[in-house]
């Protein structure tokens, strides 16, 4: 399993911007299936003081631009450098014989208004989350969740020998 840990600038007005992702062998009849996690249920007072108006950019789309808590709520799902450490290793000891990869990178500041926090985006056909958190024997002091989207990875090939 390759593990990738992008490191951030040092220069950040904050230290919850890190986000994880691993890409798993086989899932739900596919293979090679990226999931990103996000932190779930974050405290709202672990933002509450953060300079929001450095951590905001401009709009994607600026005749829609969407709401400002949006991003909000993206990096209230991220995680700090000491949470991204505790995750990587937990997928490590937990997964890695499952996983291909995990790669950690910090969020491009600022982020444009209208991004969507992983947890707003509804379940579907093709989309949905794993809930780490209820797995039993789950260790984390805090909640994970995976978001995936099965139409982006190819079924499983059938054996017709």
């Amino acid at each position: 399993m390759e593990v990738q840990i992008v490191p951030a600038e040092g220069n950040e007005p904050i230290d919850r911007i890190h986000v994880v992702s691993i890409t798993i062998r086989t899932f739900k009849g596919r293979r090679d299936v990226e999931a990103h996690l996000f932190k779930s249920c974050p405290e709202p007072s672990e933002t509450a003081d953060y300079p929001w108006d450095k951590l905001i950019g401009a709009p994607l789309d600026p005749e829609n631009p969407g709401a400002a808590e949006g991003v909000k709520r993206m990096v209230a799902e991220a995680f700090t450098p000491q949470e991204r450490d505790i995750v990587v290793e937990y997928l490590q000891e937990r997964y890695g014989s499952r996983l291909t990869c995990i790669t950690a990178c910090p969020l491009s500041l600022p982020v444009p208004q209208g991004v969507t926090a992983l947890s707003d985006i509804p379940e579907g056909k093709t989309l949905g989350f794993i809930h780490f958190e209820n797995v039993q024997n789950y260790s984390l002091p805090f909640g994970i969740k995976g978001f995936y989207d099965l139409a982006q990875h190819p079924p499983l090939a059938a054996d017709n020998s």
